[in-house]
């Protein structure tokens, strides 16, 4: 910046590196003096880049007339450095800092200009990537209970039949691919904890699990709850915008529950960001990339739906590359007594609740019952039951009315002994397998869980020909 040669002890390659950290192209330094003279301007701060004069032809004059409504002489007068600020450099948007610099004694002696950075985009990717974080953190505090929940997730579908084994079969190949994933399902049958289970077992498992539940979103929300948008999209919309789901779940998963609900429009552009992995804001002018992995599920018939018109049958085989159905109660009887002691185990835990086991003609009275509910009705009956039952088991009197209900017609209908006692004995055996599992074959613990002296245990499994 002057013309003084440099002291002796000054090396070449210290020289070299003073000028490059000087004059290097990610910061385009200009300096000016007290009196707003340019003494200094990078050799990166061309003609082609916006400036009135090339470098060469800068330095001696005054700085307005090289860079056309600069701050820096307003810098000079107050001292105060302006960090962060926008401004356009011929027809380009930059991030730029106004800097006073001063002798030892305080006194404002010139001020450097420098770029932060040359694009603003980049500012504003920085941006989103900030919210998305700020609503990963926002949706994870809304959900912590059901998201520690889903940990381990397969270890908790519980169930050996038929219909539950291939039910498992098809979650854990749909786990091991990335492809989208159908699960179908009658209301309470586990098909989030599938969702849950397939996401933790697959190579995103370290990735953020996001659920949308389409039907409790109402229509005129659900575009900017699952796309987002940018700040003033809409009247009442946040400031700063909001990013939707799509961003939240980049890197992981994404759970549309209940998708039969979502509205045909939304269902068209579901459908291109299925196809195109890009999301656009409502308000943006630029689509996002993303990567993400969609799991769907519903309750309802879509190809019923699909013949009717309202769902797209283009929506439905993108999204029914894998698919998984989870099966009801109804269709696995003989896993309901696992399932109902595996429930009362948690509920136990977690209410600190007496009960510990369930009558032989309670049990029987699971295995008939329809469950319209499937799993949530069977835990909703187990949990009413045990906070009015007296004593250590769960009766028929216990449940809820519309079982209760159930029972007293069955028996009115005078359904021959021998049937009911088959069905008992039945739910009797397994309920002892069950609990000699439970306790690795440890007869005097397996006793003790299903509230029987150790001989009456080794009578039953006797006369049930049980090995052990």
């Amino acid at each position: 910046m002057g013309n003084d040669s440099p002291p002796e002890w000054v090396t070449r390659t210290d020289r070299l590196l003073f000028d490059a950290f000087v004059d290097n192209p990610y910061e385009c330094p200009i300096v000016i003096d007290i009196d707003g003279i340019i003494r200094f301007m990078s050799r990166h701060n061309t003609r082609e880049k916006g400036y009135v004069v090339s470098p060469e032809e800068a330095v001696g004059k005054h700085i307005t007339e090289v860079v056309k409504n600069t701050r820096m002489p307003e810098v000079l007068k107050t001292g105060k450095a302006e960090i962060g600020k926008t401004f356009f450099i011929g027809k380009r948007q930059r991030i730029i800092s106004r800097i006073p610099l001063k002798d030892t004694e305080g006194n404002v002696i010139g001020v450097l200009g420098k770029l932060m950075f040359h694009q603003t985009e980049k500012i504003k990717d920085m941006y989103r990537r900030i919210e998305i974080l700020e609503g990963q953190v926002q949706y994870y505090r809304s959900e912590v209970t059901s998201f520690e929940g889903g940990r381990h997730a397969w270890e908790k579908i519980i169930g050996e039949s038929k219909a539950m084994v291939a039910a498992r079969k098809q979650g854990l190949q749909a786990a091991t691919s990335d492809a989208t994933a159908l699960i179908t399902g009658e209301s309470g049958t586990g098909k989030e904890l599938f969702a849950q289970a397939i996401h933790q077992n697959s190579h995103r498992a370290d990735g953020p699990f996001i659920k949308v539940n389409c039907a409790a979103i109402p229509h005129e929300l659900i575009e900017s709850e699952i796309f987002g948008y940018e700040g003033g999209a809409f009247t009442g919309a946040r400031v700063q915008g909001k990013p939707g789901k799509f961003e939240l779940a980049d890197h992981g998963t994404i759970f549309l529950d209940e998708i039969g609900d979502m509205p045909l429009p939304m269902q068209a552009k579901l459908l291109r960001v299925l196809q195109e992995h890009e999301v656009e804001r409502i308000g943006a002018t630029r689509s996002t990339k993303l990567d993400f992995r969609v799991i769907a599920a519903t309750n309802q018939d879509l190809g019923r739906m699909i013949k009717e018109g309202l769902f797209r049958s283009d929506l439905f085989y993108r999204l029914n590359i894998f698919h998984i159905r989870t099966p009801s109660l109804r269709e696995m009887p003989e896993d309901i007594p696992r399932i109902a002691y595996y429930l009362l185990s948690n509920l136990r835990e977690k209410r600190r609740l007496i009960p510990n086991r369930i009558s032989p003609e309670a049990m029987t009275l699971f295995q008939r019952y329809s469950w319209p509910g499937n799993v949530r009705e069977l835990k909703n009956a187990l949990e009413r039951a045990m906070n009015i039952a007296e004593g250590q088991q769960i009766s028929v009197d216990d449940l809820p009315g519309r079982i209760r209900k159930f029972y007293t017609e069955a028996r009115k209908t005078g359904e021959p002994v021998g049937l009911l006692r088959n069905i008992l004995a039945d739910a009797e055996k397994r309920a002892i397998i069950e609990a000699l599992r439970y306790t690795g074959g440890n007869k005097a613990k397996a006793a003790r869980i299903l509230g029987m002296h150790r001989t009456g245990l080794y009578q039953k499994l006797k006369r049930y020909n049980v090995e052990t």
